[in-house]
């Protein structure tokens, strides 16, 4: 039993009729009427019956052209999957990232040891880059760490820290050290409660009871910098986001709390096979070290 076989037995259950069935594939009646013995033959069983001047499908016919029918669209669906695949060249990695600033410094580098890998980033959150690993979505995710289901694993790549930007009008914006009880009432920018670290952040304000005044939850890390430059309020981002640029009018200071010292880990399926791009990503991960 083949493809072209089964394409013909489901134009010929279209058609009930050799002759039609053959005109639409053409070919003759004969070739057609040899296709449908060979496959009743493979499968020791009857597909069709004569019915008057026709011909009508047996019960494994009908059991057969369901079979086939979803074979054909399976196999049309698999076609379009691959389509971005042809005439590529290169070897890609497609890269879920817990925010671009993680890895952006780090391209560069990876590029110029790897021309012949072609990177795909996607900025998900970590609970998106997650199930994206688990659905095989992405190839590798690089993430801060959290908790993984057991079909992942896990490569620390560095240690990254939640800090305050402070603006420059801002009166702890001189103080030489600064324990977060001292933003008690002060105006905060931060994450949405959605997002991992914003989560870590909401725990340690209520484990020293602080009660923050959130006057600002954003979506990105990126957006809070900005609010606090523009010295609308402190913001709480990720000291890698600062490898960019040189904020503009913030301070940036470390709380201290070790909890806010957060590895970041690359993260792959277990039963991935390693192809030559993710091998070569994976096996040199210190090129993400920033």
């Amino acid at each position: 039993m083949n493809i072209k076989q089964l394409h013909s037995f489901l134009i010929l259950c279209d058609e009930l009729h050799y002759g039609r069935a053959a005109s639409r594939l053409f070919i003759t009646q004969p070739s057609l009427s040899q296709q449908i013995k060979q496959l009743e033959s493979s499968l020791k069983t009857i597909l069709f019956k004569r019915k008057g001047r026709g011909i009508k499908l047996t019960k494994a016919g009908i059991i057969l052209q369901r079979h086939a029918n979803k074979i054909m669209l399976d196999l049309k669906n698999a076609e379009n999957e691959l389509l971005p695949y042809q005439d590529q060249q290169r070897d890609t990695i497609s890269i879920g990232v817990s925010g671009s600033y993680l890895v952006l410094p780090a391209f560069r580098n990876f590029m110029a040891h790897h021309p012949e890998i072609s990177l795909n980033v996607k900025e998900f959150s970590t609970e998106q880059t997650i199930k994206k690993l688990t659905d095989s979505a992405v190839d590798i995710g690089i993430v801060y760490r959290t908790a993984l289901p057991a079909q992942l694993s896990s490569t620390m790549l560095f240690e990254d820290e939640i800090i305050a930007a402070i603006p420059l009008s801002h009166p702890l914006a001189t103080r030489e050290r600064l324990h977060l009880k001292d933003l008690n009432d002060q105006p905060i920018i931060v994450l949405n409660d959605s997002l991992l670290l914003r989560g870590i952040i909401t725990t340690e304000f209520n484990n020293r009871k602080v009660v923050p005044n959130v006057i600002c939850e954003l979506d990105n890390h990126y957006s809070c910098l900005e609010y606090a430059e523009a010295q609308i309020g402190i913001a709480f981002i990720t000291r890698s986001l600062t490898h960019l640029s040189t904020p503009k009018n913030v301070r940036l200071v470390s709380l201290g709390i070790p909890a806010f010292f957060i590895p970041v880990m690359l993260v792959h399926s277990n039963d991935l096979s390693l192809d030559n791009a993710t091998s070569a990503c994976s096996s040199r991960s210190k090129i993400f070290t920033l």
